[in-house]
C-alpha cells in the first residue's frame, strides 16, 4: 500500500475544546483518480481506502474516527441535530449541515468544489459543519446554521468562531445569468459578480459566504482560500473533471471522550 504524506489544513483562532479540518487530495492510499486521498466510497473507491483515508485525517487532528458523522448532502438548507444518534446511522440522510454539543461526536461534510462552512461557539458548547453550494448559499444554509449553533450554546452569533474552507473561486467559478438572479434576489450583493472574457458571469462563492456570516453578526470569519478547481495537484473538482472523482472531507468536533445515545 503506497502512502503519500498526508496534508491537511487548518483555520486559526479555533476554541481551545474544539478540534478541526479540512483535508486535501494528498496523504492517502486511493489509486487513480481517487489519488490519494478520497473521503467518500459512493464514487467507485473501495470502503477499504476511505475508510484508511478517513482515520489517518482525524487521528492527526485528535478527533475519534469512530464518531464520524456524514450524511447525503442535497444542495438544501436542511440541518440535522445529531445528539441523540450514533455514527454511521445517519449516511443515508438528506441533509447540508450537521450540529452537535456532544464531545467526541465528529461532523463532517464532502465537496468537490462546494464550500465547506464550519462554526463553533466560542464557548465551545456546539458545532456544526455546513455544506454550502450555492443553491444552499442563496437559500440561507449559513443563516440556519448560524442560529442552530447559537441556539444551542446559549449564545449570539457575535460569539461564534466560522471557518469558510477551500472550494471553487470567482476566478473559475462560471455561471447562468439565473444563478446570479437568484443570489441577487436573495439580498447578496451586485459586487459579487463579474463578466468574464467570454462575457459570461463569475462568481466569488467564498467572498459570499463570509459575507453572508458577517451580515448575520459573525464577527471572526476565516477564509482559507484556495480554489479547488485550479488547484488540480491538491484538491478534487467536479467541474474540472467530473465522475469518478474524490471527494475533500472538512470535520469539527468538540474535544472529549464520546459517549453514544443509548436510544
Amino acid at each position: 500500500m503506497s502512502v503519500s504524506p498526508l496534508s491537511f489544513a487548518a483555520a486559526p483562532d479555533a476554541p481551545t475544546m474544539v478540534a478541526h479540518g479540512f483535508s486535501t487530495r494528498l496523504g492517502g492510499v486511493s489509486p487513480g483518480v481517487f489519488h490519494a486521498n478520497n473521503m467518500h466510497d459512493k464514487k467507485g473507491d473501495s470502503k477499504e481506502n476511505v475508510t484508511e483515508n478517513r482515520r489517518r485525517f482525524l487521528t492527526a487532528l485528535g478527533l475519534d474516527p469512530g464518531g464520524l458523522f456524514i450524511v447525503e448532502q442535497v444542495h438544501g438548507i436542511d440541518i440535522l441535530d445529531v445528539d441523540e444518534l450514533v455514527p454511521g446511522q445517519t449516511v443515508e440522510l438528506e441533509y447540508d449541515g450537521l450540529v452537535t454539543t456532544r464531545p467526541g461526536f465528529t461532523l463532517g461534510v464532502t465537496t468537490a468544489d462546494c464550500l465547506p462552512v464550519l462554526l463553533a461557539a466560542r464557548n465551545g458548547r456546539a458545532v456544526a459543519a455546513l455544506h454550502a453550494g450555492w443553491r444552499g448559499l442563496a437559500a440561507g444554509i449559513l443563516t440556519r446554521g448560524i442560529e442552530a449553533v447559537c441556539s444551542r450554546a446559549s449564545c449570539d452569533p457575535g460569539d461564534l468562531w466560522a471557518a469558510v474552507g477551500p472550494g471553487i473561486s470567482s476566478c473559475c467559478f462560471e455561471i447562468g445569468q439565473e444563478v446570479v438572479e437568484t443570489f441577487l434576489a436573495n439580498g447578496f450583493p451586485d459586487p459579487f459578480f463579474h463578466a468574464s472574457a467570454s462575457g459570461r458571469p463569475h462568481g466569488d462563492l467564498p467572498g459570499m459566504a463570509a459575507w453572508n456570516l458577517t451580515r448575520d453578526g459573525v464577527v471572526q470569519v476565516h477564509q482559507l482560500g484556495g480554489c479547488t478547481f485550479c488547484e488540480s495537484g491538491k484538491y478534487y473538482s467536479f467541474r474540472r473533471d467530473g465522475w469518478p472523482n474524490g471527494l475533500l472531507l472538512s470535520v469539527i468536533g468538540i474535544r472529549g471522550a464520546r459517549q453514544e445515545s443509548t436510544r
